[in-house]
């Protein structure tokens, strides 16, 4: 699931290497669920991620809830990476997403155990929306309490899988700008 990189260039000077994590559940059952936005995209576009020379992606095997452990054990091991991690929000419309850096986990445990495994929370996300909108065409309708969990872990129906293979342009344009001129620069055009 990864690519080496040669992590230098010129007369020596360390380039940042920035390692995509798309956060999801393993496994064909859960491959087309709404909680697996991220690997959905990142998997649409991993071809082309993988020709940024700056990019390399990491997608742990652990379910959502132990993603931490397994970015924790690969940054071990590949020190000095940039980590952008990929995930849902069913908080955001479906369709769209947003860069962000340095938030708590907005109720996602996939980002909880990320922040818990790696003792902060000054990273990169790309945050995949996946909430409904209303009937009105306007008013996104997040699910909340006992109703999350059904609707994450629900599939992604044609319409849905169409909405996001229609932002995966966006979200590799997002990430050759973060890998070529930082995350501010990637928020300021996408966000």
């Amino acid at each position: 699931h990864t690519k080496s990189v040669s992590k230098y260039v010129g007369y020596n000077d360390a380039i940042m290497i920035y390692t995509l994590v798309p956060l999801g559940n393993p496994s064909e059952k859960y491959a087309t669920t709404r909680h697996n936005a991220g690997r959905i995209v990142v998997d649409l576009i991993k071809e082309d991620i993988q020709a940024i020379s700056a990019c390399e992606i990491f997608v742990p095997e652990t379910f959502m809830n132990e993603s931490g452990k397994a970015i924790a054990e690969f940054l071990r091991y590949h020190e000095d990476r940039e980590v952008i991690v990929v995930y849902d929000d069913k908080d955001l419309v479906l369709g769209t997403f947003r860069i962000s850096f340095d938030r708590g986990d907005g109720g996602h445990n996939g980002v909880k155990s990320v922040i818990e495994h790696l003792g902060k929370r000054d990273f990169i996300r790309i945050r995949i929306g996946i909430a409904p909108i209303g009937t009105d065409g306007k008013d996104v309708i997040a699910p909340h309490g006992a109703d999350v969990q059904g609707y994450v872990l629900g599939k992604l129906r044609d319409e849905e899988i169409i909405s996001l293979r229609e932002i995966t342009p966006k979200v590799l344009d997002a990430i050759k700008t973060i890998a070529s001129d930082g995350y501010q620069k990637a928020m300021e055009r996408f966000n």
